[in-house]
């Protein structure tokens, strides 16, 4: 009877164990900004099982703790970068103060349920701290006028950042994802500041012209540059067609009959003043038409 009673008790509390703690859920951004403050939370169902501890980790670190049955019931640990805002942070959350670049890693939270069985779950959830640029992307074209068939280059170029910003070419507002016959892409580039620890972004593309290029006598070349989220900038400039135009024909056989009446109708071959003004007029007419 003794043993019965021991492998009941067991039993009981492995299913209490097995059930009294579950839908552990971290909720951690995916991006934040340089600076910023950030919260991470930390979401479980105990079933009426009191908490234990929940623990905090940065890269296998641990550097917040909340242990309801201790005074204080909070304790955060001293590492670099990392400023933990006590005020806002409890049994279900963290919060980091003026976080740093440095701090892009894997986060864990620890979810341990009160004894007997002390139940324990890991939720692990990626972080990454954006160091965005401090100035606009610049685009440069080699030359903003050009004729038909002619090829033009241009290079977009953002500043320090990290990560590096992404960069995409439109033709009049059409994204350029792939190489034509008429469009070149060249590989971004990537430039490091070792000392800086940020990375600038290089593109550029060669366009050879075409009818379709232009509407309106026009060309919109426009670079977008991105940073997920945090940071959208775009820049863009204008190339007008500058194809040399035929010259109007001056005259045409319903203009010269038109001269041809004023003529008659003064009686000779010898023009007046006025119909000579009239003439001369109807004559820049047809070669500004």
């Amino acid at each position: 009877m003794f043993w019965l009673r021991l492998v009941c008790s067991v039993l009981f509390f492995l299913a209490e164990g097995s059930w009294s703690l579950k839908s552990v859920r971290i909720r951690v951004p995916e991006v934040v900004k340089s600076g910023e403050t950030v919260t991470l939370s930390c979401e479980y169902d105990l079933e009426e099982v009191a908490l234990y501890t929940i623990k905090w980790y940065w890269k296998d670190v641990e550097f917040y703790r909340f242990v309801p049955k201790e005074s204080p019931p909070f304790r955060a640990f001293t590492m670099k970068y990392i400023n933990v805002d006590i005020s806002r942070s409890g049994p279900t959350q963290v919060t980091l103060r003026g976080v740093r670049r440095e701090l892009t890693g894997d986060y864990k939270c620890e979810v341990s349920a009160d004894g007997p069985l002390f139940h324990t779950d890991i939720k692990v959830a990626h972080m990454i701290v954006a160091e965005l640029p401090n100035g606009n992307p610049m685009m440069n074209i080699e030359q903003t006028k050009v004729e038909i068939g002619k090829k033009i280059k241009a290079d977009c170029y953002s500043p320090g950042s990290d990560p590096a910003a992404n960069l995409t070419w439109f033709i009049n507002d059409e994204q350029v994802s792939e190489e034509t016959d008429s469009v070149k892409l060249h590989p971004i580039e990537i430039e490091t500041d070792n000392a800086l620890g940020l990375h600038s972004a290089k593109s550029r593309i060669e366009i050879t012209t075409n009818r379709a290029h232009f509407i309106l006598g026009f060309m919109v070349v426009k670079c977008d540059a991105r940073i997920y989220s945090l940071w959208h900038r775009v820049v863009e400039d204008h190339v007008r067609d500058d194809t040399p135009q035929l010259a109007p024909v001056l005259g045409s056989t319903s203009s010269q009959s038109q001269v041809d009446e004023i003529i008659d109708g003064n009686g000779s071959g010898h023009l007046g003043f006025s119909a000579l003004c009239v003439v001369n007029f109807l004559l820049v007419m047809v070669v500004l038409r």
